[in-house]
C-alpha cells in the first residue's frame, strides 16, 4: 500500500501551524502564570482574564481555519488577534498598562473584525468590501492611538465606527450570498450578536459583580465571549453541521420571552409598590407567576411566528413556494436542492424524500418523533413520500403549511418520476450497449475463428489447383473437389451467423409461422414430441424488426423451457394485441411447479430482451402450471393495423 507524500507547500504549512500553535500555547501559559506572579488590580481583572480566554479561543479558531486550507486570510488574522490578546496580560504584569490596553484594542477593533469579515468567500462587490475592510482597519488603528493618548470620546467614536462598518459589510454580504456562504455569514452574525448582547446584559444587570473581584462573574463573561471564535470555526469547517437559522430563531424567541417575562413581572411589582406603597405579598407574587406561566406558551407561539416572518419571510406561502420550487425543478437541479429550497420556504426543521423505502435526499436532520408524510403519486403510480418534521413546539402542521404540501405534491411527484425514468433509461441504454458489444464480439469470434480459416483454405486450394492444372490434371480436379466442399462449408457457416442475427424464417414466414416452424421440432426429455397450440389474431400489425426478433426469441426460449422442465407434453402460446397497442405473448403449460422458478440464464435473457425495447416480462409458477407473459409496446397508431377486427382465429400446429 502506498501513502501520499505531502508536497513542499503542504509541509511548509504544517510547519507554520506547528510553530504558531506552540507560540500561542507558550503565550497562554505565560499569561496564566502572570496572574499568579503579578495579580492585576480589580479594575483590570476583567480585561486580563477576557484577553486570556478570548485569545485562546481565537487561537483555536485560527488553527481550524488554517488547517482546513480554505480560509487562510481569516486564519492568519485570527492568529494575529489571538497573539495581541495573549500579549496583553504579559504587558500588564510587566507594568505596561497602556501597552496592554492598546494590544487589546488592536485585536478587538482591527484584526478580529477584519478576520470575521473575510470568513465568507467574496464573489461579488469585492472592491466595495475591500474599501470597507480598509475603513474598518483605519478606524481601529485610530481607536488604538486615541486610547493610548487617552482621548476617550474619539476612541469611543472610532469603536462605534468599527461596529457600523461591520454591520454595513455584513448587510452587503447577506444580500449578495446564497447557500453555504450565507450560512457562514449567519454563523458569524449569530456568534457576534449573541456574545455581545449577553455580555452587555450581564454588565447592565450586574454592574458591581462584573467590575469587582468576583472571579465567577468575570469568568462567566469571558467564557460567554468564546461564542465568537466558536461560531467562526463552525462557519469555516462545517456551516451545515447545524441549522443556524433555527438557532437564530430560537435564540431570538428566548431573548424576547425572557425580556417580556422580566418586564411583566418587575413592571407589575413596581406598579403595585407605587399604588400601595408596600411590596406585594407572597400570595400575590404566586398569582402573578401563575398568570405568566399560563400565558407563556400562547405568547411564545406568536413571537415565534413574528420571528419567522422577520428572518425567513413569514409563514409558508403557496405561490412563493411553488415559484421557488418550480425554479429548481426547471433548472434541472438535484433532489437535494429541491429539499433545501422547500425546507427554507416551509420553515421546518427537516424534509426527507423517500422512494420505495429508500432515502433519496434529506435536508436537515429528521427527528422521527413527530413527522408528517405526504404521499407522492404520478397518475396512478406511487413514486415516493415526502416526510416533513414538525417544529419542536408544534404538535401538527399549520393549515397554511398543509395546503402548501398539497399543492407541491403533484409537481414534486412528477419530477421524482422523471428522475427515476431517466435513471432507468440510462441503465437500459447501458444494457443495450453491453448487448451490442457482446454481439459484435461473438460475430468477430465466429468470423475470425470459423469463417476466416475456411476462406483462407479456399484461397490456398485455388492457388494449388492453378499450379496443378498444367502438370497434374487429376490432382487439380481433386483439389477443386475439396475446394467445392470448403466453399459449401463456408456458405453453411455464413448462414449460421446470419441466422443468429435474425432467423430467416421471420422474413419468409412471419412471426407466428416462424415460431410454429421452430417449436414443431421440440421433444421432451424422454423423447416424446411436444404438442404446441398457438392462438393468434388473423392479422398482426406491421411489426418492427427488433420487436419481431425479441418476440420470436422469447417465445422459443419459453417453449423450450416447457419441453425441458415442465414434464408435460403440451403447451399453449397466445399472441394478442392489447387495447394499449402492445403485443402480448403468453406461454402456458400444465406442469407441476411446487416452488417459484429460480431465475436462470434463460429467464434473465428473456427479461433483458423485453426490457431493452421498453416491454415487461411476468413469470408465474404454481402447482397447477406455469405462465410466462411478455408485453411489448408496438409504438404505432391504431390506424396502422392491417385488420381492425379484434376477434382471434385459433390455429393448431401439432408436431409432425
Amino acid at each position: 500500500m502506498s501513502t501520499a507524500t505531502p508536497g513542499p507547500r503542504g509541509c511548509a504549512r504544517a510547519s507554520a501551524l506547528a510553530v504558531t500553535t506552540g507560540v500561542t500555547v507558550l503565550l497562554a501559559g505565560a499569561g496564566l502564570l502572570s496572574l499568579w506572579v503579578a495579580p492585576p488590580p480589580d479594575a483590570a481583572l476583567l480585561m486580563v482574564i477576557w484577553a486570556l480566554v478570548s485569545g485562546a479561543g481565537f487561537a483555536a479558531a485560527a488553527r481550524a481555519a488554517l488547517g482546513s486550507g480554505r480560509a487562510a486570510v481569516p486564519g492568519w488574522l485570527f492568529l494575529l488577534g489571538a497573539t495581541l490578546l495573549l500579549i496583553a496580560p504579559l504587558a500588564r504584569a510587566a507594568g505596561q498598562p497602556v501597552v496592554a490596553l492598546v494590544s487589546v484594542v488592536l485585536a478587538s477593533a482591527v484584526a478580529i473584525p477584519v478576520g470575521l469579515l473575510r470568513v465568507v468567500e467574496r464573489q461579488q462587490a469585492r472592491a466595495v468590501l475591500r474599501v470597507i475592510d480598509l475603513v474598518v482597519m483605519a478606524l481601529g488603528v485610530t481607536c488604538a492611538i486615541t486610547t493610548a493618548i487617552q482621548v476617550w470620546p474619539v476612541a469611543l467614536a472610532m469603536a462605534i465606527g468599527v461596529g457600523v462598518g461591520m454591520v454595513c459589510a455584513g448587510w452587503l454580504q447577506f444580500e449578495l450570498t446564497t447557500g453555504d456562504r450565507r450560512r457562514q455569514l449567519l454563523w458569524i452574525i449569530f456568534g457576534v450578536c449573541s456574545s455581545t448582547l449577553i455580555v452587555v446584559l450581564l454588565s447592565l444587570v450586574f454592574p458591581d459583580s462584573v467590575s469587582s473581584s468576583a472571579l465567577a462573574s468575570v469568568l462567566t463573561v469571558s467564557v460567554l465571549s468564546l461564542g465568537i471564535p466558536l461560531t467562526a470555526a463552525i462557519a469555516v469547517l462545517a456551516p451545515r453541521a447545524l441549522d443556524v437559522r433555527a438557532m437564530i430563531s430560537r435564540a431570538g424567541v428566548l431573548a424576547v420571552m425572557l425580556s417580556l417575562v422580566a418586564a411583566v413581572y418587575f413592571g407589575v411589582e413596581s406598579g403595585f409598590v407605587i399604588q400601595s406603597g408596600r411590596p406585594p405579598t407572597r400570595g400575590l407574587r404566586f398569582v402573578l407567576v401563575a398568570v405568566i406561566a399560563v400565558g407563556f406558551h400562547p405568547v411564545m407561539v406568536r413571537v415565534q411566528i413574528a420571528m419567522d416572518e422577520l428572518l425567513f419571510g413569514g409563514r409558508a406561502d403557496p405561490v412563493d413556494t411553488l415559484t421557488r420550487l418550480g425554479t429548481e425543478l426547471t433548472a434541472g437541479s438535484p433532489p437535494q436542492e429541491w429539499l433545501d429550497t422547500l425546507r427554507a420556504a416551509l420553515s421546518v426543521p427537516s424534509v426527507e424524500l423517500r422512494e420505495n423505502g429508500r432515502t433519496v435526499a434529506t435536508s436537515g436532520v429528521v427527528d422521527g418523533a413527530r413527522t408528517v408524510t405526504t404521499q407522492l403519486r404520478a397518475g396512478p403510480e406511487h413514486v415516493g413520500e415526502l416526510v416533513v418534521a414538525l417544529p419542536a413546539d408544534q404538535l401538527q402542521l399549520a393549515p397554511a403549511t398543509r395546503s402548501v404540501l398539497g399543492l407541491i405534491a403533484a409537481p414534486l411527484a412528477q419530477a421524482l418520476h422523471a428522475v427515476r425514468l431517466s435513471e432507468q433509461v440510462q441503465a437500459s441504454r447501458g444494457r443495450v450497449i453491453a448487448a451490442l458489444e457482446e454481439e459484435r464480439r461473438r460475430m468477430r469470434r465466429d468470423l475470425h475463428d470459423g469463417l476466416g480459416p475456411t476462406l483462407t483454405g479456399i484461397a490456398y486450394s485455388a492457388d494449388a489447383a492453378s499450379n496443378l492444372v498444367s502438370s497434374d490434371a487429376d490432382g487439380a480436379a481433386q483439389v477443386l473437389r475439396e475446394l467445392r466442399s470448403d466453399a459449401a462449408e463456408a456458405i453453411t457457416e455464413i448462414r449460421r451467423i446470419v441466422h443468429d442475427l435474425r432467423p430467416k424464417a421471420l422474413d419468409e414466414l412471419g412471426l407466428v409461422a416462424a415460431v410454429a416452424q421452430r417449436v414443431s421440432r421440440l421433444r421432451m426429455a424422454d423423447g416424446r414430441m411436444l404438442h404446441v397450440e398457438i392462438t393468434a389474431p388473423d392479422t398482426l400489425p406491421e411489426l418492427t424488426a427488433a420487436l419481431e426478433v425479441v418476440a420470436y426469441r422469447v417465445t422459443v426460449e419459453a417453449v423450450t423451457n416447457v419441453a425441458r422442465h415442465s414434464g408435460v407434453a403440451s403447451a399453449l402460446v397466445t399472441f394478442t394485441i392489447t387495447p394499449e397497442q402492445a403485443l402480448s405473448l403468453t406461454i402456458e403449460d400444465q406442469g407441476h411447479s411446487p416452488e417459484p422458478w429460480l431465475p436462470g440464464v434463460g429467464l434473465k435473457s428473456m427479461r433483458e430482451r423485453v426490457e431493452q425495447i421498453g416491454g415487461t416480462l411476468d413469470v408465474h409458477a404454481s402447482p397447477t402450471g406455469g405462465r410466462v407473459t411478455a408485453t411489448i409496446p408496438l409504438n404505432i397508431t391504431p390506424t396502422s393495423l392491417i385488420s381492425p377486427d379484434p376477434d382471434h382465429a385459433k390455429r393448431s400446429f401439432p408436431n409432425g
